[in-house]
């Protein structure tokens, strides 16, 4: 919840003992484990309370977003069927790069063969 680590904690225990004194922090850090402890209680009833509330909402929504797709499923395999068996054959692969179609054999001409 504060996201505070190890050193951070020994820094404040540090500064409780300095502004405190050794009599008063044992009865201090009681007293903010308390508090400590009831704002974590209230924010785990409140997170609880809020997804209770918005559960029946989210079912609801989950429901209209999968019932179209449950009803458009047999439309979509009858189209898919209907495309495979219409659809030109693949095109022909390329030539090389380095050849073109129907050109005359390169001859050399520097030595006359």
């Amino acid at each position: 919840m504060f996201n505070l680590s190890g050193t951070e904690l020994v820094f404040i225990a540090v500064l409780g003992l300095i502004v405190l004194g050794p009599e008063k922090l044992p009865s201090a850090m009681r007293r903010a484990g308390k508090i400590y402890r009831e704002i974590r209680n209230i924010s785990g009833n409140v997170q609880r309370e809020v997804q209770k509330v918005m559960d029946a909402p989210m079912r609801e929504v989950r429901k209209l977003v999968e019932e179209p797709s449950d009803d458009k499923r047999p439309a979509a395999a009858a189209a898919s069927a209907f495309t495979a068996a219409t659809a030109p054959a693949a095109p022909p692969e390329p030539a090389a790069p380095n050849t073109a179609p129907n050109s005359p054999p390169i001859t050399d001409t520097t030595t006359g063969a």
